[in-house]
């Protein structure tokens, strides 16, 4: 039933009149930035639930990120934007996506009130949370308030542990100081698969093809968090299923004096017309920093060694998609 979460459904909270009988559902809500090893704990608890009950799984989250809004000079870079997010729930059995536009008077809602909303709408047979569960004005309505509301409301409460990473527990915020120090290997432990970007495949400058290296400029959205500017082994991912072998930059090209950081990417085996396709680019490991080079043709033998370098870390990959003999 997964392909049913592509149906994103905004879920507005305001006084609506009855629009017929709430839907029977197992419900999750949250954020799901990263839809990490932990948010996957609560989706495979609440996927067993669902199928249990025979009822959907609805999941509710918010759009824009909270902390956007409420602390919009933090500038939180996001370790999923919406599309790949919804993608991934799908993923892990979400059927229906309900999606609240988080706004000033979401953010002024009780929890009691919150509740009430979301019980006009669905018919919840159990909700699987986990143990840092808050809802409402201030994050007031804790755990407890939901196992009490729910007692009174008639339906069961699942908790699911914590997923711990090296004593810590697994969460976006310590995802995101991983990446931010470009510790690929532990944000992909904690993704539970590699750090990714979804974006479309548009024209650069043409730099790279001069030089015999053509890229595939991957726009980004500006809310998507990167890891640190520098050389990265990557995998890219087109619509048609078809993966390659690639080394990427992300940065502003500062050899040729560039100012707007750009993902740009070069397919160790020629992918064939990309322009337009949505691409999904997987960063697996950092090669090196950005650098300006004396001359173009020190540039080209360090991405000759850049390109050898990328292909012989994916060669090595259990389950590669780079065949070195090909």
């Amino acid at each position: 039933m997964a392909e049913a979460a592509s149906l994103t459904a905004e879920f507005g909270l305001g006084h609506r009149p009855d629009q017929g009988a709430p839907l029977a559902s197992c419900l999750v809500l949250g954020n799901f930035d990263g839809v990490h090893l932990g948010h996957q704990a609560i989706l495979a608890a609440a996927r067993g639930e669902a199928t249990r009950l025979q009822v959907p799984l609805v999941a509710i989250t918010f759009q824009p990120h909270p902390r956007t809004v409420l602390d919009p000079e933090l500038g939180l870079g996001l370790l999923t934007t919406f599309e790949l997010r919804r993608r991934l729930l799908a993923e892990q059995g979400v059927d229906q996506l309900w999606v609240i536009p988080f706004n000033a008077g979401i953010l002024q809602m009780s929890p009691t009130e919150f509740m009430e909303r979301v019980i006009n709408r669905l018919e919840i047979k159990v909700m699987v949370v986990g143990p840092s569960f808050s809802i409402g004005k201030g994050a007031e309505g804790k755990l407890d308030f939901l196992q009490s509301y729910a007692g009174r409301a008639g339906f069961g409460v699942t908790v699911v542990d914590a997923v711990s990473w090296k004593g810590a527990d697994v969460s976006s915020s310590t995802i995101r100081s991983q990446l931010a120090a470009a510790s690929m290997a532990a944000v992909s432990e904690m993704l539970g698969r590699p750090f990714q970007v979804l974006g479309e495949v548009i024209h650069g400058h043409g730099l790279g093809r001069r030089l015999g290296f053509p890229t595939a400029n991957v726009q980004f959205s500006p809310a998507q968090a990167l890891p640190p500017d520098g050389v990265y082994v990557i995998e890219l991912t087109l619509e048609d299923g078809i993966t390659r072998g690639a080394v990427g930059s992300i940065g502003d090209r500062p050899h040729f004096g560039g100012t707007e950081r750009q993902l740009e990417v070069h397919c160790l085996e020629d992918p064939g017309e990309i322009y337009g396709q949505i691409a999904l680019v997987a960063v697996m490991e950092r090669l090196r920093p950005q650098e300006i080079f004396s001359s173009d043709q020190a540039l080209v033998e360090r991405m000759v060694r850049d390109a050898a370098a990328a292909a012989a870390y994916l060669a090595a990959m259990p389950g590669s998609v780079w065949d070195p003999s090909r």
